[in-house]
């Protein structure tokens, strides 16, 4: 497939998503929002061909300019053809509510819907435009006139009080990655995923003739390469100082963390409540996510922080302190090789979400049914990585191994004592264990899994879809 498409591999869920939305007849407003490069203004884009539409890309300018933009673009796009606009004729011409109100103009009453798309939109939240309220009072006017306006605006981070729809676009899963990802075994191609993620704007710079280790050379390393500092100005262009925010990503690229680990990791933070403002944050830009124990009770606090892309956990773990500890003019080769002790060990942390996003999307395959509800299970007494409820109804209990197993620690056996100790799952019928490993299995273990009842292996093969 031309590269060109690369972006849309494994995006029909959030087309169908947008598509649904967009199908009502009322009035809807979208938010949509995502880590940078993650590929939102191309995935809106496809989502709205068969719609009527107008796609207007907000500049960073002041207010004024904004909305000279916005009226050029409606009077070019839309010039003739709009219904008695449901606005008042008192608004001034190039008034925000006048301007909405000329764009739901396009969407006749009890006919096809109208999409007006604001793309970069979190421009206009640093031009501090006030155009919230005179939006919220149009689509007000266009739900009473029974027009279907719809308003996408891209960009922007979710926003309950004001939205009527909000989509986090997320970095691809491993399959729909595989066609872009270098490496010639499952296995290979796991690891690539690990060190290049899912972000598209990267994929598509990937070279899959060359190998891993010369394509992270390529993309990260060498002077003028596309990604060297690419997650560090990513922060800048979306925050004004970026010391602490770049402590926590450095933290989370080790690894799951829970709060007492990320307020270590900024020391001059005199209280843990400070820390609040700086992971919210990151959770808004789509780089940080939080999960919650599956067993844990609604308020519970024991949370723990995960960075959203490999991509991203790569770079802060690798990259970017690997120029700070080699001698100044160390070759990018070297710098390729310094990677390479710690690879397995950082594979180790990323595995398990991978083995997460199977049971997402892929466990169909496997197991006759995917997950309606998914994550991990932990407590003092217990760690189980994967767990959740198949819409078949079944509870899962999965462990996943990236290095070498040994034949003196049966994994499944550990796993059978992790599930004893936590009531998730309890009562229900079926109650299926999973061995994910990153390696073919050996005999002894796959003999022991047919002899367990409800027990599977996942290889690398079922997860890389080969």
């Amino acid at each position: 497939m031309a590269r060109k498409d690369s972006g849309f591999y494994g995006r029909s869920r959030e087309i169908g998503q947008i598509r649904s939305w967009l199908d009502r007849q009322d009035p809807v407003t979208i938010r949509v929002s995502g880590i940078r490069g993650v590929g939102k203004s191309a995935l809106v884009e496809r989502a709205v061909q068969d719609f009527s539409h107008v796609i207007v890309r907000m500049p960073a300018l002041p207010e004024p300019l904004q909305r000279s933009v916005l009226m050029e673009s409606l009077d070019q796009n839309t010039e003739g053809t709009a219904d008695e606009s449901p606005e008042e004729p008192s608004s001034h011409p190039s008034s925000w509510a006048r301007l909405f109100s000329q764009a739901a103009g396009q969407a006749r009453p009890g006919r096809a819907p109208f999409v007006l798309i604001l793309d970069d939109a979190h421009r206009l939240t640093e031009a501090r435009a006030r155009f919230e309220k005179p939006l919220d009072s149009v689509m007000d006017l266009a739900r009473e006139g029974r027009r279907a306006f719809h308003v996408i605006l891209v960009g922007l981070p979710p926003d309950d009080a004001t939205d009527d729809e909000t989509l986090v676009v997320p970095p691809l899963p491993l399959r729909a990655a595989v066609p872009m990802l270098p490496g010639g075994t499952p296995r290979q191609l796991l690891r690539a995923y690990g060190a290049l993620g899912g972000i598209p704007e990267v994929l598509r710079k990937v070279d899959r003739s060359l190998t891993l280790e010369t394509n992270i050379r390529k993309l990260m390393i060498e002077r003028g390469a596309p990604f060297a500092d690419a997650p560090g100005l990513w922060l800048e262009r979306d925050l004004q100082t970026t010391s602490r925010y770049n402590a926590v990503l450095t933290r989370l690229a080790l690894g799951e963390a829970d709060w007492g680990s990320l307020r270590a990791a900024i020391p001059d933070l005199t209280s843990s409540g400070q820390l609040a403002p700086y992971v919210g944050r990151l959770e808004e830009l789509g780089l940080v996510r939080v999960r919650r124990s599956l067993d844990a009770a609604p308020r519970s606090r024991s949370q723990r922080y995960r960075l959203a892309d490999p991509c991203v956990a790569f770079w802060y773990r690798f990259v970017h302190p690997t120029t700070w500890g080699l001698p100044r003019g160390a070759s990018p080769e070297a710098l390729v090789r310094a990677i390479r002790p710690d690879l397995d060990a950082y594979m180790e942390d990323i595995f398990p979400e991978i083995c997460r996003q199977h049971m997402q999307y892929d466990a169909l395959e496997t197991l006759g049914a995917n997950a309606r509800e998914l994550g991990s299970l932990w407590a003092p007494e217990y760690e189980i990585p994967v767990a959740g409820l198949l819409t078949s109804g079944a509870a899962f209990y999965g462990t996943s191994i990236w290095g070498d197993l040994r034949r003196d620690r049966d994994p499944l056996d550990a796993l059978d004592a992790a599930a004893r100790e936590t009531r998730y799952g309890f009562g229900r019928e079926h109650r299926i264990r999973l061995l994910f490993t990153s390696t073919d299995p050996p005999r002894w273990l796959e003999r022991a899994t047919v002899r367990r009842d409800q027990s599977l292996l996942i290889g690398p093969r079922q997860l890389v879809g080969t």
